[in-house]
C-alpha cells in the first residue's frame, strides 16, 4: 500500500521528477499498471542523474526483469514512448518493447547531458562507470517485485549504444549485478577507434566536439583542454592516448579484469568508428572471463554524412532495422528481446551466435568471422599527396555516366578503366577478379607492405582500404568503406577493419590508396609529394560458405 500511495503521488504529479520509497523484495502484493514517470538517481558524489522509469503491467504475486538503458554520445533518454529515442534509435526502440512486454526499464541521462547533472568525463570509471552502480542500487531500493535469477542476481539486462555501450562494458566489469548486455557499436580501445596509428579520425572529432558541446549545455570542456587540445591538430598526444586506453576495456581485460555478465554485443562492417574487430576484441574479453558472448554483425553503426559515406537513413548514427541469417529476416527488436527473454526469463535459445550481414538484404549464420586469407603481391606505383582522392566523391556523376555509355558495347575489358592516383582520384591496384558468382570478401584483410615516397619521413602519409571494382563499372568502391593512414614512411605489417561485400564474376579486388581521405579531414601531408607501397595483400576471399552446416545456435546450450 506505501508504495502505491507513492504511485499516486508520482501519477498526480505527471512529469515531474521525484523520489520513491524504499522497497522489499519479492513478489508483488498488488497489480500495477503500465506507467511511466520521471525520478532523479543520487550519484556516490552527490549528483542527481535524471531518469524514466517504465513501469510494466503486473498481476498480484508477478515479479519482472529490469533493463537499463542509457544513451549515446550526446544524446538523451527516452522519456516517452513517442520520442526521438523511442522511435529512431535501437536501444529506445528494444527498451520499449521490453517494456511492453512485461519489463521494468529506467532509461537514465548520462552525467553531463540531457538533465543530469556534472560534467562529461568520456566514460571515466570514477565517474560515469560508477554511475551505472548508483543506478543499479536505486533501482534495487525502489523497485518492486524484481525477478531473481537462479544464481541469486537479479534479473538486470542494461542496452546502450556507442557511449552507453561502453558503460555497460565497463560497468560489467565493476559491478557483478548485470546478467545480460546488449552494447550497441561501442569501443574495446578508444583510443585506436578515436585515432588509429595516434591519427584522429577529424571529421568523427569534429561532429562529436559540436555535439558534446551543445547537448552538454556548453559544459564539454575536456575537450580544449590538454591533453586533448592535440586532436584539433589532427593527432593524438600520449596523454591523450593513455587516458582514452583507461577508459577503455582493454585496459581492464589485459589485467584480467573481464565482464561479469553475458553479452549480445552489435556492430557494423561499415561503421567508421568502431569498426568490427572492436566487438571481436569484447567479445574475446567476455569469453576470456567465463562469459558468453554473442556477436550481430550488422552494416550499420557510426556512419559520416554523404558524400564522406553513403547515405544511410540518419546522420552521424544509423542500424538497420532487421537482420537476415540464411534466408530468415529477423528483427534487431525482437532478436534484442528474445535474448533478454532468454537470459533473465529462462526462455528458448533462438538468437544466433554469430551472423554477418553480407549488406542489407542477405546475411549469413556461422560459427565466427572467416580467418582464411589469401595472399597476394602488391606493387602501388606513385600516388600524389596530397590529392589522390581528394576529389573522388565529385566523380560520382562521371563514373555513372561512363558506366551508361560504356554499357552501349557489353564484353568490354574494363581492366584499365579504374583510378590512378594522379590529382583528385585514388589509386586502385586491383590483385583479384572474381570466378563465380557466390564468392564473398568476408572477413580480416590484412597489410605486409613498405610505404616509400620522395618527401621526408613525416610527410609521407596515406590512406588505405580494400578496393572493389565491380564488374563494367567504372567506380571503385571502399569495401565497408573502412580507411586507415600509415602515417609515415615504413614497414606495416598489420590487419586491416574486417570488410564484408559479396562478389560476383569479374569483379576486382586490390588496395585502394588516398593521399586525402575526408574520414580524416585534419590529418593528411599537406607537402606535395609522391609515394607508393611495396609488399603483399591478405584478402578474405570466400566461397561458397551457404553451403556449410549452421552452427548450434549456442555454445553454452550444448
Amino acid at each position: 500500500m506505501r508504495y502505491a500511495l507513492a504511485l499516486l503521488v508520482v501519477m498526480l504529479l505527471g512529469g515531474c521528477a521525484t523520489t520513491l520509497p524504499s522497497v522489499p523484495p519479492g513478489p508483488l502484493g498488488e497489480p500495477l499498471a503500465a506507467h511511466r514517470y520521471q525520478v532523479e538517481i543520487p550519484t556516490h558524489d552527490g549528483l542527481m542523474l535524471t531518469a524514466t522509469v517504465y513501469q510494466p503491467a503486473l498481476a498480484s504475486g508477478d515479479t519482472a526483469p529490469v533493463i537499463i538503458a542509457t544513451h549515446g554520445f550526446g544524446g538523451f533518454r527516452a522519456k516517452r514512448p513517442f520520442s526521438i529515442y523511442g522511435k529512431t534509435m535501437l536501444t529506445g526502440q528494444a527498451a520499449i518493447a521490453a517494456w511492453r512486454q512485461g519489463y521494468w526499464v529506467v532509461f537514465y541521462d548520462q552525467r553531463g547531458f540531457g538533465g543530469s547533472d556534472g560534467k562529461v568525463h568520456m566514460m571515466s570509471p570514477d565517474h560515469e562507470v560508477r554511475d551505472v552502480s548508483s543506478v543499479i542500487d536505486w533501482t534495487l531500493r525502489h523497485l518492486p517485485a524484481i525477478r531473481t535469477l537462479p544464481d541469486g542476481r537479479p534479473a538486470l539486462g542494461m542496452i546502450g549504444e556507442s557511449y552507453g555501450g561502453g558503460a555497460q562494458i565497463l560497468g560489467s566489469i565493476r559491478d557483478d549485478r548485470l546478467a545480460a548486455l546488449v552494447p550497441i557499436a561501442t569501443w574495446y580501445d578508444l583510443a585506436d577507434g578515436f585515432a588509429p596509428h595516434d591519427h584522429v579520425r577529424s571529421q568523427w572529432g569534429a561532429h562529436l566536439f559540436t555535439l558534446g558541446t551543445f547537448s552538454s549545455g556548453f559544459d564539454f570542456g575536456m575537450a580544449v583542454r590538454k591533453p586533448f587540445r592535440s586532436a584539433f591538430g589532427g593527432t593524438l598526444a600520449p596523454d591523450a592516448r593513455r587516458l582514452l586506453r583507461a577508459h577503455s576495456p582493454v585496459s581492464f581485460c589485459e589485467q584480467g579484469q573481464y565482464p561479469q555478465a553475458d553479452a549480445l554485443l552489435i556492430q557494423g562492417f561499415r561503421d567508421s568508428l568502431f569498426g568490427i574487430e572492436h566487438a571481436q576484441a569484447n567479445q574475446a574479453c567476455f569469453e576470456a572471463g567465463g562469459r558468453e558472448a554473442r556477436l550481430l554483425a550488422i552494416q550499420g553503426g557510426h556512419i559520416l554524412p554523404w558524400p564522406t559515406q553513403r547515405w544511410s537513413g540518419k546522420p552521424l548514427f544509423n542500424t538497420e532495422d532487421t537482420l537476415t541469417c540464411n534466408g530468415e529476416e529477423r528483427a534487431l527488436v525482437d532478436m534484442i528481446v528474445s535474448w533478454w527473454d532468454e537470459k533473465l526469463r529462462d526462455g528458448e535459445t533462438t538468437v544466433p551466435a554469430f551472423c554477418a550481414a553480407l549488406d542489407y538484404d542477405t546475411g549469413m549464420q556461422l560459427g565466427s568471422l572467416p580467418t582464411q586469407t589469401d595472399d597476394f603481391p602488391l606493387r602501388s606505383g606513385a600516388v600524389n599527396i596530397p590529392f589522390a582522392g581528394l576529389f573522388e566523391w565529385l566523380m560520382v556523376p562521371f563514373d555513372v555516366g561512363s558506366d551508361i555509355f560504356r554499357g552501349f558495347w557489353p564484353g568490354r575489358d574494363l581492366r584499365q578503366l579504374r583510378p590512378n592516383g594522379g590529382g583528385g582520384r585514388p589509386r586502385f591496384v586491383p590483385v583479384y577478379v572474381a570466378e563465380r558468382d557466390d564468392e564473398l570478401l568476408l572477413g580480416t584483410p590484412g597489410i605486409d607492405v613498405r610505404l616509400s615516397g620522395s618527401a621526408s619521413r613525416a610527410s609521407t602519409r596515406v590512406f588505405v582500404g580494400i578496393g572493389v571494382q565491380h564488374a563494367g563499372k567504372r567506380r571503385v568502391h571502399v569495401a565497408s568503406e573502412q580507411l586507415t593512414p600509415l602515417p609515415a614512411k615504413g614497414l606495416y605489417r598489420e590487419n586491416l577493419p574486417p570488410v564484408s561485400v559479396p562478389l560476383k564474376a569479374g569483379d576486382r579486388v586490390g588496395l585502394v590508396v588516398y593521399g586525402y581521405s575526408w574520414q580524416y579531414a585534419f590529418n593528411p601531408s599537406f607537402w606535395w609529394s609522391r609515394a607508393q607501397l611495396e609488399g603483399s595483400l591478405r584478402l578474405p576471399l570466400q566461397e561458397g560458405l551457404q553451403e556449410l552446416p549452421l552452427p548450434a545456435l549456442s555454445a553454452a546450450t550444448e
